[in-house]
């Protein structure tokens, strides 16, 4: 888990996971400068239960993308799950995601890197429901991801529904300076390794929005013409990183960068 100033939705997120129906995991949190009272919240967390949280204690890293993936570094685990300091995980998050990834790992040699992720349940702070399902809302299509060039077009994996074994940790480039954010850069280093990334279509996640989101949902009906207008620079800019990101883990020209964008907003078109 990282943190940053979380310390209003902290404790509910916290008590989500100490309540899930699969109870052999272990919470390391890591904060990353917080200014309020973030950090007393952890600390007395992992005092009341110290076999399950564990308060890493170093520098802050610069954002949530680093804040993540130094913890990943400082690690060393079978399984690997992120998780965001705002959210609600349904009791059967941790169970439901680790049995699906114990039938791939089954089909699979033990050897191949594997990914889990799930849809979510977008609600609003007070967790009223705005979508039952965040993949329709954001237009969203995990099954169409085959090949790596897919993944150019966007990053369906969500972090905070993440599950992945040590052979995708193993595959994750480093160093990650490269990296837009840390779910982006774990998905495409595990489709770059020819890896699998396996969906379970079920929400896992109460995926609260609010205005300190650090991305957040975003319904589909919103790109209007005149929001890429509005935020055509800051578009480019993360175009520009992402291609930087994909070409980091695995060499992409920027025609086929382009083309998967278009293939991707030619399906969208053909599923209205």
């Amino acid at each position: 888990m990282a943190t940053y100033n979380g310390e209003k939705y902290l404790s509910e997120q916290i008590d989500s996971i100490l309540n899930q129906t699969f109870q052999d995991w272990h919470l390391y949190v890591h904060d990353d400068g917080s200014h309020d009272n973030t950090v007393s919240v952890l600390k007395e967390y992992a005092g009341s239960h110290p076999e399950k949280i564990t308060f890493l204690d170093y520098p802050p890293q610069g954002g949530a993308c680093k804040n993540f993936l130094s913890m990943l570094e400082r690690v060393n685990a079978d399984y690997y799950m992120f998780c965001d300091q705002d959210d609600v995980w349904l009791p059967e998050k941790i169970e439901k995601t680790f049995q699906l990834m114990r039938q791939t790992e089954l089909a699979h040699t033990p050897d191949t890197p594997i990914l889990i992720h799930t849809d979510l349940t977008v609600v609003d702070e007070n967790k009223n429901v705005i979508s039952p399902s965040f993949w329709e809302y954001a237009r969203i299509y995990p099954q169409w991801f085959k090949t790596y060039d897919d993944y150019a077009a966007l990053n369906p994996v969500t972090g905070c529904t993440m599950l992945f074994n040590a052979k995708a940790k193993e595959v994750t480039k480093r160093p990650y300076d490269a990296a837009t954010m840390h779910d982006s850069w774990i998905t495409f280093s595990v489709v770059a390794a020819n890896g699998i990334v396996g969906i379970l279509n079920d929400p896992t996640i109460l995926y609260r929005q609010h205005v300190h989101n650090t991305l957040g949902a975003r319904e589909a009906s919103t790109l209007t013409l005149s929001y890429k207008i509005k935020n055509f620079f800051s578009i480019i800019k993360h175009k520009k990183a992402r291609f930087i990101e994909l070409n980091a883990i695995r060499s992409i020209g920027i025609c086929d960068y382009r083309n998967a964008k278009k293939r991707y907003l030619r399906f969208l078109k053909n599923m209205n």
